[in-house]
């Protein structure tokens, strides 16, 4: 599998005015694409030193280096024709390569996915392959290429005709002509080379759909693509990182339990909506965490504690308002098994997800609805997968503002009760179907 990529930069790539593809410069989205598709090095050919860039940004854990074009460009001056001069930047690489390598361009646009898919393609015969923009940009300029270092020796045999580009571009097409190069069919989505900012706009909403989860449902979608893409956005474009993000939304549950704790009904649809707020910013701290490379494991973990804590201060203010209002300790009494459930499900989660994700806490969800789906002719197994979604964000605030308007909400405390410890009790029966095998435990 290619472990190396060539990427030509551009010449103000680490200028103010730097084209950006949902809040990060195209330059530093290339090689951070890079590394998460796996690649163990990027060259980065021309254009100006891209060290300020890549150092300061603590995401960058790829090893790269800066081959510039010459001794002007490398004290950061005359960044002009002959950086935007492709071919030239290509040959002066001709020696830094020794191996099979893909080729990128700090302007090129594709998922982790189409990369990733390339490297593990082959290269047939030919001394490169080319990935042809998909969709509405299939008349876009090739985005990645697939090649040997021989593609980097065939550069001495190119002339460009007067008036000609000097782009890749017109090489690639001298080499398709005399059949040394073919076209790649892969996975994953290519929009190809683009530097205008209102194509960048409409590719960083389709980058959206992108990164929605396999486990995501119908509530969540629309959650995330509708209602909260006007957020997603906002903090794209802002410092706010992920976890400022999810702690927004604790503070919003927070105050969702405080107007609950108030005792009335016009209090419990006020804090209804605040629950509904706070949900939403459930779906943005993922979603910019994925646009912005900034997924942590921690910032897994703390999204799920602020998830629990979240519903602890919503139903617990529930429960101490319907005692307020009434006088029936009753509802405390329900409120506290509200509160056991609750924290033992965290308990039994947290440690589910270390069982079965401990390399991608992210992907916990996807991996339980695969394993349950194939162990569905078990009841207990088939009732999890076609009701876990009762459980989760994306739906219960839904029915939480139902409930309330309904004036329901002795009986929503009830069913979140119940759903609360029926949940911790199906996870630890899940638990043999999702340990791993035996010998593979001992082998870790």
């Amino acid at each position: 599998m290619v472990r190396t990529a060539v990427l030509i930069n551009l010449p103000n790539s680490t200028t103010a005015g730097a084209p950006r593809l949902a809040g990060l410069p195209l330059l530093l989205r290339a090689v951070l694409t890079a590394q998460r598709a796996g690649l163990e090095e990027v060259i980065i050919g021309g254009g100006p030193d891209p060290a300020p860039l890549l150092r300061r940004h603590p995401r960058v854990t790829i090893k790269w280096r800066w081959v510039p074009l010459d001794s002007s460009q490398a004290s950061g001056e005359n960044h002009g024709a002959r950086s935007s001069d492709e071919l030239s930047v290509l040959r002066h690489l001709r020696h830094e390569v020794k191996e099979d390598f893909v080729l990128l361009f700090a302007d090129s646009t594709f998922d982790a996915a189409a990369l990733q898919s390339l490297r593990s393609a082959s290269l047939d015969g030919k001394a490169a392959r080319v990935v042809k923009p998909q969709g509405d940009a299939a008349g876009a300029d090739s985005a990645l290429y697939l090649c040997r270092p021989e593609f980097l020796q065939l550069l001495d045999d190119h002339h460009s005709p007067n008036g000609a580009t000097h782009g890749v571009g017109s090489f690639a097409s001298a080499l398709h002509t005399r059949e040394r190069l073919s076209e790649v069919e892969i996975d994953g989505q290519v929009w190809g080379r683009v530097t205008d900012a209102d194509r960048l706009r409409e590719i960083g909403r389709a980058l959206s759909h992108f990164h929605l989860k396999p486990s995501d449902g119908m509530f969540a979608k629309f959650n995330k693509l509708v209602v909260a893409e006007p957020l997603i956005r906002f903090f794209l474009h802002t410092p706010a990182t992920p976890n400022f993000i999810t702690t927004l939304g604790l503070l919003l549950g927070v105050a969702a339990g405080v107007a609950f704790a108030q005792g009335s009904y016009w209090w419990s649809l006020f804090g209804a909506l605040l629950s509904y707020s706070s949900a939403i910013m459930d779906h943005c701290d993922g979603m910019v965490a994925r646009l912005k490379f900034q997924e942590t494991k921690f910032g897994t973990w703390f999204e799920s504690a602020v998830d629990y804590a979240s519903y602890l201060a919503i139903f617990s203010g529930l429960a101490v308002g319907l005692y307020r209002e009434t006088g029936v300790a009753h509802h405390l009494i329900v409120g506290a098994l509200f509160l056991f459930g609750t924290l033992l499900s965290f308990i039994v989660q947290s440690h589910q997800r270390r069982l079965v994700s401990k390399d991608n806490p992210a992907d916990y969800a996807n991996r339980v609805c695969k394993k349950l789906e194939e162990n569905s002719g078990n009841f207990f197994h088939w009732l999890s997968l076609h009701a876990v979604f009762l459980t989760r964000r994306a739906v219960l605030p839904y029915f939480v503002f139902l409930f309330c308007l309904l004036d329901l909400r002795v009986l929503l405390l009830g069913w979140v009760t119940l759903g609360a410890n029926i949940f911790w009790l199906m996870l630890l029966y899940q638990h043999r179907l999702l340990r791993p095998p035996k010998a593979a435990a001992e082998a870790d």
